[in-house]
């Protein structure tokens, strides 16, 4: 099992059991084509993103806030799983997990000034700014020629479902997400 430092930034970083054990440092991204690796991500709603490619037997892990997203972790982590397993974009098949929907995730105009070029991203209302995440992840992926209809979110909402961990509902240290799509024995969990 390998985990991610999660310092809200764009790194991204392949690994392989040799790993086994590790968080890796400054990295918000891990991909890997290696059937022995888990990858571990830790949310409470920010966005956990999986990333499989089944012709070229390879995956990746991405977490992304609207730091991430400001910084393109998501177009990194295709562009690097491009460069190191000839990943075509247009095969990827791409899982936005359950993260805090745009109802509950008010921002500052500082933060939603940084997402004006995505059209219905934000949404005001009643004086407040209200940021969708996973819409912003979403026109990034397509950006990159990921496939629309190989995008699947998961609409729940981590500040409204109680059996999902939430920062802004305060379950900051109750989260993790395991990952190996190449594994049938591990597949993908949440405790």
């Amino acid at each position: 099992m390998i985990g991610m430092e999660q310092v809200h930034g764009d790194g991204v970083v392949g690994v392989s059991k040799i790993d086994d054990g590790k968080i890796i440092k400054g990295c918000d991204a891990l991909i890997s084509a290696d059937p022995e690796v888990i990858l571990s991500v830790r949310v409470a709603d920010c966005l956990p993103i999986s990333v499989i490619d089944q012709k070229n037997h390879s995956f990746g892990l991405v977490h992304a806030g609207w730091r991430g997203l400001h910084t393109k972790i998501i177009i990194k982590t295709i562009e690097k799983m491009v460069k190191d397993f000839t990943s075509d974009p247009t095969n990827l098949k791409v899982t936005i997990s359950p993260h805090i929907c745009q109802k509950h995730y008010e921002v500052k105009e500082d933060v939603s000034s940084k997402f004006v070029k995505y059209p219905g991203v934000v949404l005001k209302k009643d004086g407040k700014e209200f940021l969708d995440l996973a819409k912003v992840a979403e026109l990034q992926l397509i950006s990159v020629g990921v496939n629309e209809k190989n995008i699947k979110i998961d609409k729940r909402c981590t500040f409204e479902d109680k059996d999902l961990f939430s920062f802004r509902r305060g379950d900051e240290n109750k989260r993790k997400i395991y990952y190996n799509p190449l594994n049938s024995k591990t597949g993908s969990k949440s405790i």
